[in-house]
């Protein structure tokens, strides 16, 4: 295969070009609180904005023997509180999320998501 600066498409669906870049659908929550699930195979990134409480966030559905990689946005969190459960995170303990403007999070997995890594991809985006 000759090397080129165009993506290479590998699979269409009817909401998005899913190819070698980092195209994918978006899953939008709003107003989430409690337990939240997300599902990385209904679309790697999810924004999470205006939160209506303290949220904790589990993540399900994650393919074995691939490595998959996803990221969550949470918008204005106020003085709500977002917690994750199983994610091992880059420095030993979870990022402060701004509670004005957004967080950029970023997920890795290799084995179906017993073991999750996490860390900031943007820190505070005004």
């Amino acid at each position: 295969m000759a090397i080129s600066s165009q993506p290479t498409v590998l699979a269409q669906s009817t909401d998005a070009y899913i190819n070698a870049g980092n195209t994918s659908r978006l899953q939008t929550l709003t107003s989430s609180t409690g337990a939240v699930t997300i599902n990385p195979t209904n679309g790697a990134f999810t924004k999470m904005s205006s939160l209506a409480g303290n949220v904790t966030i589990t993540f399900t559905g994650i393919p074995s023997n691939y490595a998959n990689q996803w990221y969550l946005e949470v918008v204005n969190r106020g003085s709500n509180t977002v917690s994750f459960t199983g994610v091992t995170w880059d420095g030993g303990s979870a990022p402060t999320i701004v509670s004005s403007g957004k967080t950029v999070l970023r997920f890795y997995s290799t084995d179906g998501g017993a073991t999750i890594y996490g860390t900031t991809h943007f820190a505070n985006i005004a």
